[in-house]
């Protein structure tokens, strides 16, 4: 199906909302994470890396903004150990529930570090990262915020950014819906795996988000399981 849905706009899903139970939250991104794993998310990650890396000296600076459980982050370390490569992750989320789930998921990972902060804001200082990722973070904000995320990308970013996007239409709904009723019974995921479709991009809509943010030569490659990956090089 080639049908474009209408953004949904003004809806925020149960993982943003402040008191969501923790223990219902540390399920909901332990599932997620299990998703990301079977639906290409991960894979996403690794995939780019490598090139993301290329030419870089040691160590390495990583920030993944709007961490989540900070399962990107592990598979980052995971793959520069098994290679030898030195990395510094700095792991952003600003809600203290979900980095106390990632504290305990990245207990022997020391290479990473767990911070809180505002993507929108986000606590340092220009060109502070090497490469900077945001993975289905911009499709939680309203109004200006998307334009103001990739902006706060682009400002900490010493060379280049990776933003995974999921990629709304007709079909990626249908089969989200369907798909999650399979894989999995929490019910927070099952209400906002078709609400994140939904409040998705299409390639257009990322390209202009990220030509209004000031964003020099931005890059979008379509991947399966209806993911959208828009890049960055910094000159």
């Amino acid at each position: 199906m080639v049908t474009i849905l209408p953004r949904l706009r003004g809806v925020v899903e149960r993982m943003d909302q402040p008191d969501l139970d923790p223990e219902d939250l540390d399920q909901a991104l332990r599932t997620l994470a299990r998703v990301n794993r079977l639906f290409g998310g991960t894979w996403l990650a690794l995939r780019y890396i490598p090139r993301l890396c290329d030419g870089l000296p040691a160590p390495i600076r990583i920030l993944d903004v709007g961490t989540g459980h900070a399962d990107i982050p592990r598979v980052i370390a995971r793959w520069a150990r098994r290679r030898g490569r030195f990395m510094e992750i700095t792991a952003v989320d600003r809600h203290p529930s979900a980095l106390a789930a990632a504290a305990r998921a990245c207990a022997g990972y020391p290479e990473i570090r767990l911070q809180q902060g505002d993507a929108l804001a986000l606590p340092f200082p220009s060109g502070s990262f090497d490469i900077v990722l945001a993975s289905q973070v911009l499709h939680h904000m309203e109004g200006a915020g998307p334009v103001q995320l990739l902006r706060e990308l682009s400002r900490v970013a010493r060379h280049r950014i990776l933003v995974h996007e999921l990629r709304r239409g007709v079909w990626p709904l249908v089969v989200t819906w369907a798909t999650l009723r399979v894989v999995t019974r929490s019910p927070v995921i099952r209400h906002d795996g078709p609400l994140s479709i939904r409040r998705g991009y299409v390639s257009g809509e990322l390209r202009a988000l990220a030509r209004a943010a000031g964003w020099r030569a931005p890059r979008i490659v379509r991947h399966a399981f209806f993911r959208l990956a828009l890049l960055e090089e910094k000159p």
